[in-house]
């Protein structure tokens, strides 16, 4: 009887220790989930900062396309302000040359030498040479005066365009200016967004890792969700085989098993618990049912002796 007894204590003993070791399993797979939990909100974060880069990134790329489409029309505006200022200049070495033979073609004094020869011929009576020499100088005059009415057209052009060329070296100057500008403006923010690619990468690699840690996490999570049910099913036949024992003590005679006990305890140890279940009866206070058992157990014991005596 005392082997179904200390077996009972010992599944007893394995199912406290169970019990213990399930109450660990599920604090390190609460903690595990806790750290799931904040792993996932850390990642909820990198991955909404990594939109935000990317949103900033397509924008500095628009921005860079428009700035560079910018400087190309305005490098093409150039070009073309640099040739008409090139060919006002070639206008303003003509009226250079024009300056130089200035007083040879005055239109006004070829055209009063004109009319003073073609009055002559009108007004003298000259030699045949004469007129002819006279005829001819007078062609000579008018050509000349083709020439110089040509010339003074060209200054009087050339005027105009010098007010054209002030403006288009100020268009030019201005236009310079501007591609300066555009050029520093994408150099600043090619330098923001060669910092914000460094962060996308960055920020890619922490979300990579994360990865890895929720990964790594979530195995270990199933590895103890397995541990966790087989000590369920550990502690269930504990529970069972228990169970069975003590189903199997009930059957049995209550009695005979404590009368087994108490013969197998100390003799001393049995007299001093008699006496103290006397004296509790004798000032009439509740025995348990191990004290009563050993009244019974004594009672018993001093009859069968007094049997004996009897024999």
């Amino acid at each position: 009887m005392s082997d179904s007894i200390e077996s009972e204590e010992e599944l007893q003993q394995k199912l406290s220790k169970a019990s213990e070791e399930l109450r660990k399993l599920r604090e390190q797979r609460e903690k595990v989930i806790e750290d799931i939990r904040k792993l996932k909100d850390k990642k909820i974060e990198k991955i909404t900062k990594l939109g935000e880069i990317r949103t900033q990134l397509q924008q500095l790329r628009e921005e860079l396309k428009a700035k560079s489409e910018e400087i190309k029309q305005l490098s093409t505006q150039r070009q073309s302000l640099l040739q008409v200022i090139n060919e006002l200049k070639k206008e303003f070495e003509q009226v250079k040359n024009v300056d130089k033979v200035k007083e040879k073609l005055d239109p006004s004094q070829i055209l009063r030498k004109i009319e003073q020869l073609e009055w002559r011929l009108q007004t003298s009576s000259l030699p045949l040479d004469e007129e002819k020499k006279i005829i001819l100088r007078i062609a000579s005059l008018e050509k000349k005066l083709e020439a110089a009415k040509k010339l003074a057209q060209i200054k009087e052009k050339t005027n105009e365009s010098r007010a054209e060329l002030l403006a288009k070296r100020v268009e030019l100057s201005t236009i310079r200016q501007r591609i300066v500008e555009l050029r520093n403006q994408m150099s600043e923010k090619i330098k923001i967004y060669q910092q914000l690619k460094s962060q996308r990468d960055a920020i890619v690699k922490e979300i990579e890792a994360l990865n890895n840690q929720l990964n790594e996490l979530a195995n270990k999570n199933n590895d103890l969700k397995n541990k966790i049910n087989a000590k369920k099913d550990e502690l269930k036949k504990y529970r069972e085989d228990l169970k069975k024992i003590r189903e199997t003590l009930k059957s049995r005679n209550v009695n005979e098993v404590y009368e087994q006990q108490l013969k197998n305890m100390d003799k001393e140890v049995i007299e001093s618990k008699r006496k103290k279940a006397e004296e509790k009866l004798k000032n009439n206070k509740r025995l348990t049912f191990d004290e009563l058992l050993i009244l019974y157990y004594n009672d018993k014991d001093s009859n069968e002796q007094d049997s004996s005596n009897i024999r």
